[in-house]
């Protein structure tokens, strides 16, 4: 059989990769697999077949009363990291949203939703000219006048703010800013801007903003209060390879990692309502 891949090529690449990701997570492909998904020739996707072989000689064993492929006990991924996403939208089923080809286990298809559901919360919406000016302004150094809704405060007004970078709390993105009339630097929800232009003010020398340049390495680990079983249970599903774990944050994203760990807001603090993680100790990075 002829070899008609180049893997140096990116088509081809990622080819070789949809091979590695069917067998690692439904164990099996086969020729027409290739075919259906990328529009290839019967040719090429052998072609495909043969160098993926050559590229993983001892995990896929050929299985000609099923005619198609399988990964063996001793197959390992050699062209990427598996992620649990692959499975959901490639094997399992149709993520939300996104067009997928589906490929199942045999005897034959099954809807989507019997084998994945994903929990859909009320997406926050932003206001696209107000966050392409934010974009701008960030990447310019400028100055935008905003009229911020805030729920807080409970008030509609219009803010001069500098723009230095945005930033991702697990569910809303933020406009890290240098607030001209508060004199410090804020968080601004992009989603809670009604209005948002240029602004004509004047602005004094604004200082470095501390907080986005401090990294603080937070020390974790479970909760004293959980039995060893369960302690257990939270290492594995965090990946711990021992008793504690150490994340290199923000000082200025600190409030979200908290707020989204559920953790206590003093270190060392062992609250009821801090049930996975406490906190051993928190550094500044050195």
């Amino acid at each position: 059989m002829g070899n008609l891949t180049n893997e140096e090529n990116w088509a081809a690449r990622e080819r070789l990769r949809m091979i590695e990701v069917l067998l690692w997570w439904r164990g099996w492909i086969r020729r027409g697999d290739l075919i259906q998904c990328f529009g290839i020739s019967a040719a090429q996707a052998s072609g495909d077949l043969q160098r993926f072989l050559e590229l993983n000689r001892t995990g896929v064993i050929y299985q000609p009363n099923r005619k198609r492929y399988e990964a063996g006990d001793a197959f390992t991924c050699k062209l990427h990291r598996p992620s649990i996403a692959e499975a959901v939208t490639l094997v399992l089923g149709q993520a939300p949203g996104h067009a997928v080809l589906t490929m199942r286990s045999e005897p034959g298809p099954v809807a989507a939703d019997d084998l994945v559901d994903v929990l859909s919360l009320p997406q926050r919406t932003v206001n696209d000219r107000a966050a392409r000016l934010i974009v701008m302004a960030i990447l310019r150094k400028e100055a935008v006048d905003v009229k911020y809704l805030s729920i807080n405060s409970s008030s509609r007004k219009m803010r001069t703010l500098v723009p230095r970078a945005l930033a991702w709390d697990g569910s809303r993105w933020h406009a890290r800013c240098w607030d001209q009339e508060h004199s410090e630097w804020r968080d601004y929800v992009l989603g809670r801007m009604e209005e948002c232009r240029w602004s004509k003010a004047k602005l004094g020398e604004i200082p470095e903003d501390i907080d986005w340049n401090t990294f603080i390495i937070l020390k974790l680990k479970p909760n004293a209060s959980l039995g060893k079983d369960a302690k257990a249970a939270l290492k594995m599903d965090y990946g711990m390879t021992s008793d504690t774990r150490e994340l290199r944050v923000r000082k200025a994203m600190l409030k979200y990692y908290r707020h989204n760990l559920g953790l206590s807001a003093e270190a060392g603090s062992n609250e009821s309502w801090a049930p996975y993680f406490q906190v051993v100790s928190e550094k500044k990075e050195s």
